[in-house]
């Protein structure tokens, strides 16, 4: 722009008289239209207001109408229920959801009933959207349905329009053992609770932090909880606020609207020692799934058949016929304690055999089940037997074998077999609804290096899973530094891992008393304290074995009060006598292919009774045995090299080096 129209335009804006009063009228007028349009906005849709208000039922193309309007007005999604039911009016969808869930959970009327009274709860009473809207617990044994009833209401509530998801979100709190977790824990909480998920199952809490309990009983009695310090939430992380005045600091946790579900094996009573009375009291809705009816055990067969027949006919085209028998054979083998759980894995064998049988037999259309001593498959001509349960007999006679090829220890071998007989008899009694007396399953090995303590513990969780006692039978042996940390709040979480590794089968300390250093070893004192609550908390799924020198091992059961209690069984490994440690050598001569000539028969036994006669705990016993073989096989391969027509396999007594 040129000079000279700039300055003239200057002069017009600045010397042109204003005329402010008109500008003033104008944006009244403006005001005046914009409420008179607002003014019609609402007449035209009082009646929607009034009704939503009111919570009368309004129509659903009137609330779709008005989504779509303010979707598009403002460029959102908007998530809502299809329906809106307040008080009274909600029972009507509610005998809906009550009809279905009993339809889908067979045996749980009861429950069903309770559950469905348990969400509609709010409906009645009012909640505040911000805190939480109700708290449940669901308590029975395992295999009765407990998670299968809050998955499957909560996708009915999503079918009836009453949610605008039908996800639960599970928070498992075996996770957060230690406190030092405390930023995972309240990262995963958080998620839970600004997610679309109506549901939140909380299941495990015995195994929790008692730090992460409270703060759920927090939100139970008060609807959110306060938090120890302040936190951001950035890149989908909760991270601590460092800054004092950062922006959208978050310092507590708002319920928004979720039902908790607790879930539990033990009546609910028994739970005032994890959340308190309080919390106990606040809970009004405590459903107990029951154990299944004969009546209830017939239909769940039933539609386990049933759903077994779909999945053959989809996947591979198979028409089954099941015979009455292989029905009569599964409530045989059906556990009360277990539930659906003792019935579901025999099922699945049947469905691997069955594709097993379909992959070799292109061709095949027709198949019947029965059962005759053994589950078997006929078709055509062909006969076949299923191989769906572990041969736990044949597992048994095998370890047994391996025992009886132990030497010595004569008194070890009679008391696991004493605790085997046992642990059967608690079986039983189980079974006839007898009361039972559970006994302590968790031992100490004591006794020198070489007295065969890792290889009993290797059988004991063979022994312990043939028995059904244990799920898994692994054997996870670990000794100090696999279970104390290097920096502070590293050792229990280290622990835990270790513990959750060893789960079904047997957790085996070498060398445990190097946990206890001393009452300032805070660290190993922490490991202690933490394998006594995984012990407590997984009694029926975990057998623990400590083994070490025998009076080392009677001053660390001082470490920790609750450790002599827990571990009753103490078994003393004393020491090979020459004649057995004669026995180990040729034991383990023959398991690597070789034989002990006779004339090593006397010197080798005398010089192992004069190893042990010293009671020297560093003497190795078995390990002596192998070290000297081992020693053999080694000059023996000279001799042979010099002399290539001796005996390959032969050990002489001028193999071994006895001038120790």
């Amino acid at each position: 722009m040129k000079k000279e129209e700039r300055e003239k335009l200057i002069e017009e804006v600045l010397s042109k008289k204003r005329d402010y009063g008109s500008i003033y009228n104008e944006s009244i007028s403006a005001i005046k239209a914009t409420e008179k349009e607002l003014n019609r906005m609402l007449e035209e849709n009082k009646k929607g207001i009034d009704d939503l208000l009111k919570g009368t039922d309004y129509s659903d193309d009137y609330l779709k109408s008005l989504k779509n309007k303010m979707e598009n007005d403002f460029d959102v999604k908007i998530d809502v229920p299809e329906k809106i039911v307040l008080g009274k009016e909600s029972k009507q969808v509610f005998d809906l959801i009550e009809k279905e869930l009993k339809e889908n959970i067979i045996g749980q009327d009861e429950a069903c009933e309770k559950i469905t009274m348990a969400f509609r709860r709010p409906y009645i009473t009012g909640s505040d959207p911000k805190k939480i809207r109700n708290s449940i617990i669901v308590y029975g044994t395992n295999g009765t349905g407990r998670h299968q009833l809050v998955n499957t209401i909560t996708q009915l509530l999503k079918k009836n329009g009453l949610t605008v998801s039908n996800e639960v979100y599970v928070l498992d709190m075996k996770r957060y053992q230690s406190s030092t977790q405390e930023i995972l824990f309240l990262q995963d909480l958080y998620v839970a609770l600004v997610g679309k998920n109506p549901v939140i199952l909380i299941e495990n809490f015995k195994e929790a932090s008692p730090i992460f309990n409270r703060m759920l009983t927090e939100l139970v009695l008060e609807g959110k909880c306060l938090l120890n310090q302040r936190y951001t939430f950035a890149n989908n992380q909760l991270q601590e606020a460092t800054a004092k005045l950062s922006k959208d600091v978050i310092d507590h946790l708002d319920g928004n609207d979720k039902t908790l579900v607790f879930v539990s094996e033990t009546n609910p009573t028994k739970l005032m020692d994890i959340f308190g009375k309080s919390f106990i009291e606040k809970i009004e809705d405590k459903i107990q799934t029951a154990k299944f009816s004969l009546e209830a055990l017939d239909k769940i067969i039933e539609q386990l058949l049933k759903d077994l027949e779909v999945k053959s006919e989809t996947q591979f085209e198979l028409d089954l016929i099941i015979d009455d028998s292989l029905k009569q054979y599964l409530k045989e083998n059906y556990e009360p304690d277990d539930g659906i759980d003792s019935l579901t894995p025999i099922i699945n064998k049947i469905y691997n055999c069955l594709v097993n049988i379909s992959l070799k037999n292109d061709n095949l259309k027709n198949l019947t089940l029965i059962y005759e001593e053994k589950i078997k498959a006929k078709f055509g001509e062909e006969v076949i037997d299923l191989d769906i349960v572990d041969d736990e007999s044949a597992e048994r006679k095998e370890i047994q074998a391996e025992l009886d090829e132990i030497v010595g220890l004569e008194s070890v071998k009679e008391y696991l077999l004493s605790l085997e007989n046992n642990m059967k008899i608690i079986q039983i009694r189980k079974q006839r609804g007898l009361k039972v007396t559970e006994v302590s399953k968790h031992m100490i090995f004591t006794g020198n290096p070489g007295t065969g303590k890792t290889t009993i513990a290797r059988i004991v969780s063979r022994m312990m899973k043939a028995a059904g006692i244990l799920k898994q039978g692994q054997l996870v042996e670990v000794t100090r530094a696999d279970l104390v940390g290097k920096y502070v709040g590293h050792t229990a979480p280290l622990t835990m891992n270790v513990i959750n590794s060893a789960l079904g089968g047997v957790l085996f300390i070498d060398e445990a008393y190097s946990l206890y250093r001393g009452k300032d070893d805070s660290f190993g004192l922490e490991a202690i304290d933490t394998i006594v609550k995984g012990m407590e908390d997984h009694r029926d799924d975990l057998i623990v074995i400590l083994a070490g020198y025998t009076k080392e091992m009677a001053e660390f059961l001082t470490a920790n009060s609750g450790l002599k209690s827990r571990f009753a069984n103490i078994i003393q490994f004393d020491d090979y006598t020459g004649e057995e440690m004669m026995k180990i050598a040729k034991s383990i001569a023959k398991s690597k292919g070789y034989y002990l000539n006779e004339d090593c028969d006397k010197p080798l036994q005398e010089y192992f009774t004069i190893i042990q006669a010293k009671g020297d705990p560093n003497s190795g016993n078995g390990r002596l045995a192998r070290n000297k073989v081992e020693e053999a096989i080694l000059k023996q391969a000279k001799r042979i090299l010099n002399n290539p027509d001796d005996d390959i396999n032969e050990l002489r007594f001028e193999d071994f080096n006895l001038s120790e």
